[in-house]
């Protein structure tokens, strides 16, 4: 059902922005406002949210009864196959007289939805991204959505403990992620899988390797990166083992990792800027040598989206506030031999922070 709270706060910045009305697509952001899924399709379908006055929503006229169940939102527009969602559309805009500066969320928005919109306006619309003003009201999560987070934070710990115990060598990275599959279902029935990757040996050099079909070897590092999902809401996480005793070089570069992850961690408070978050963990590495090796952000946020602001990145100078939850996950990574990342996630509480991941760090030899 549609979260009026929140939707009176996106009115709000609608009407402080003067943005006629925000068009809000099957996403992240539309079941944050409604509680309500919806697959994106050939069929436009989308939330339509004046800065005053009634919601409304555009739907197949087929999918009329679940939209209407599903949100509570009685004025619905609807269209048949035959005819189309634009001249529909276009009559419900113009008895309504809306304005023509309409907010899009560019990143969840596709061509089509805009297509439907400027067409129904005569194609003389103002368009503004919307993500900027949904990000605002989505970073600070409530006490809800918080112990969802833990939850799912808590249910990738079965995960971590289905890989680690068939950790060795000959097992394939295919065999691991149905292990930890299969706890999951078995001890957290109200979670699902959001994500898992799983990289050995040489491919942990990679970021975003995805699991394959390669066997363990002696000696290997493994990560696994992995989220579940509660009640809509991601946790991400990522640990790093080894099959055996590292080099010099690898042991070193786990050290770091570690002691630039717990830096972080330990920072992170209201009213730290995201970038200087960001900059203690990059400078424990950076003082270890291997600084070019940390190649990408150190965290980002985490909710109803896997990624989603606020973002742990150089540059990026906005305070730290209560609520907000993200990942710190430094990393080095030397190509052809090997790469370490260790991923927490944390909540900014009024005093600091809390680490909601709770799977020990060490290599687990």
């Amino acid at each position: 059902m549609i979260n009026r709270e929140r939707l009176h706060k996106l009115q709000t910045l609608a009407q402080a922005e003067d943005i006629a009305a925000f068009v809000v697509a099957p996403s992240a952001s539309l079941f944050y406002l409604t509680e309500f899924s919806m697959g994106l399709s050939e069929r436009p379908a989308f939330l339509l949210v004046p800065k005053q006055g009634e919601v409304s929503f555009l739907c197949p006229a087929f999918e009329a009864e679940r939209v209407r169940r599903g949100t509570g939102i009685e004025r619905l527009i609807t269209y048949t196959d035959e005819a189309g969602p634009y001249d529909a559309l276009s009559q419900a805009l113009t008895d309504w007289n809306l304005g023509r500066r309409i907010a899009f969320e560019f990143q969840a928005c596709r061509l089509l939805e805009y297509d439907v919109v400027a067409k129904a306006l005569g194609n003389n619309i103002d368009i503004v991204d919307a993500r900027p003003h949904l990000a605002q009201l989505r970073m600070a999560k409530d006490a809800t959505e918080q112990a969802h987070l833990e939850r799912a934070a808590a249910a990738v710990n079965v995960m971590l403990d289905a890989i680690q115990e068939n950790l060795k060598p000959g097992v394939r990275e295919v065999e691991l992620e149905a292990a930890a599959r299969e706890a999951l279902v078995q001890h957290y029935p109200d979670a699902q899988v959001a994500f898992i990757s799983i990289a050995s040996g040489e491919r942990t050099a990679i970021p975003h390797a995805g699991t394959t079909d390669r066997a363990l070897q002696a000696g290997d590092l493994v990560w696994a990166d992995l989220g579940a999902r509660v009640n809509g809401y991601v946790s991400d996480i990522t640990r790093t083992f080894a099959t055996g005793p590292l080099d010099a070089e690898l042991a070193q570069a786990y050290e770091l990792v570690l002691q630039a992850n717990i830096a972080a961690c330990r920072a992170a408070r209201p009213g730290v800027l995201a970038e200087q978050l960001d900059e203690v963990a990059r400078e424990v590495i950076r003082a270890g040598g291997f600084g070019p090796q940390f190649t990408h952000r150190t965290g980002h946020g985490i909710g109803l989206e896997v990624h989603e602001e606020p973002y742990i990145v150089a540059g990026n100078a906005l305070p730290l506030r209560p609520g907000y939850a993200f990942t710190i996950e430094p990393g080095i990574y030397l190509p052809g031999k090997g790469g370490i990342r260790i991923e927490d996630n944390v909540i900014i509480t009024e005093t600091g922070a809390k680490v909601i991941t709770s799977y020990p760090r060490d290599l687990r030899l």
